[in-house]
């Protein structure tokens, strides 16, 4: 998961990577000098609209994004998100193939992918738990199989993510028929990569909304909505069951997110500005027994934030965030105004947080931020999806208007 000042701040930590680039190089609209990291231009990849998601398979890059084939519900088309196109490492397609409804008859919801020993898997993350294998260069093996078969009980959301032998599935189940007062079970299960449970599914919750996944070395971490609130499950490797927990996000969706490969978890979050919080993008690390580890005296979560310094109001809800270096990678995106003076747009951001044992709000992070050129704005609905590679990374930007990619570097 996405998402200052003399043109940047290059707030200098232990961080592995980040910053800004120096404005003799980087001409990506306007950019922010900074030692640490460089931006291109971006290239146009292709007219892919509305990308949902993006995955490093290998040497390359499978962009899952919208497909020509839609249903129309009150008068308006209803797109399926079933087209799977492959990307090289500096930014070019090389294929993309739109199988439309023919993954699964009629639906429309989002996809989980994860990368698997053969290439990746997709499970359906609303409506069902359909499995399918796909090889590196995204095409279907195989048939579809069901994780969860019919019975009395309905799938109806899915969080995953793949660690080792398999992947974790956090799955929210309705009793039928479902109704205004219907709540949803949660239940956590891993499977291997044929879709055998290797854990019997384990009950987090009685009634719950929205479960995201996060696993790493044997440890794995579900997040979700619960009476309005937010909760955590996490299961470290060995124990014998989850600690479940409350999380004070005041209301904000909790995405849970691996620190690093050894099993040291994460959440994060968007806030809400209040009269003591700036909000913005939040997170904290979690110690092995799955609490927050805070400043020293703080028990409010609400001033947690990572965003502080990113000079404007996040536009983007959906976090995109990953283990990076030693640290965590964060691309997103503000509106404000890149230097004094200048008027309020879209700033892309690209911020990476140290991860050790301070709390992640203490890290001062390398951080660069930038414009489309001349100043151009996004389109309504961006989509930003950071594809990091040992020696580069691919910043993915994705709107109705097609699919476009900055060659970014971190220099140590």
């Amino acid at each position: 998961m996405r998402v200052f000042l003399l043109l940047v701040v290059a707030l200098l930590s232990a961080c592995g990577g980040g910053g800004g680039s120096s404005s003799g190089t980087v001409t990506a609209g306007s950019s922010v000098a900074s030692p640490s990291i460089s931006v291109s231009d971006p290239i146009t990849v292709a007219a892919l609209p509305a990308m949902a998601d993006a995955l490093v398979v290998g040497d390359h890059i499978v962009v899952r994004s919208r497909s020509d084939s839609f249903v129309t519900v009150n008068g308006k088309p209803v797109y399926a998100a079933t087209r799977l196109s492959v990307v090289d490492s500096q930014g070019k397609l090389l294929s993309s193939i739109d199988y439309g409804f023919t993954l699964a008859a009629g639906y429309t919801g989002e996809w989980q992918m994860m990368l698997s020993p053969d290439g990746f898997v997709m499970v359906q993350a609303s409506a069902g738990t359909r499995l399918l294998h796909f090889d590196a260069q995204a095409r279907l093996i195989g048939t579809a199989s069901d994780l969860y078969p019919a019975g009395d009980y309905a799938p109806a959301e899915n969080g995953g993510a793949a660690d080792g032998n398999g992947f974790w599935l956090a799955t929210t189940f309705s009793l039928l028929p479902v109704t205004d007062k219907t709540q949803y079970l949660l239940k956590l299960c891993k499977f291997d990569f044929n879709g055998k449970q290797l854990t019997p599914p384990f009950t987090l919750s009685t009634s719950s909304l929205h479960p995201r996944v996060a696993a790493a070395g044997g440890t794995v971490l579900a997040g979700w909505m619960e009476g309005g609130g937010a909760m955590l499950g996490m299961w470290p490797n060995g124990a014998g069951a989850p600690t479940v927990r409350s999380l004070g996000t005041g209301g904000a969706q909790p995405y849970p997110l691996a620190l690093n490969g050894a099993g040291k978890m994460g959440v994060l979050w968007n806030g809400k500005a209040t009269t003591t919080a700036a909000g913005g993008v939040m997170g904290v690390a979690l110690d092995t027994s799955g609490a927050p580890v805070l400043p020293t005296g703080r028990t409010d979560l609400t001033l947690e934030t990572l965003s502080a310094n990113w000079a404007g109001n996040v536009r983007v809800a959906d976090i995109d965030a990953h283990a990076f270096s030693g640290g965590v990678a964060i691309a997103g995106s503000v509106v404000g105004s890149f230097k004094a003076g200048d008027p309020v747009g879209d700033v892309l951001v690209l911020a990476d947080y140290a991860v050790n044992a301070a709390p992640l709000s203490a890290q001062a992070p390398l951080m660069l931020r930038f414009t489309l050129p001349g100043g151009a704005a996004l389109g309504p609905s961006p989509v930003f999806r950071q594809m990091l590679f040992a020696d580069h990374a691919l910043l993915l930007a994705g709107d109705e208007a097609g699919l476009k990619a900055f060659y970014t570097k971190r220099i140590p």
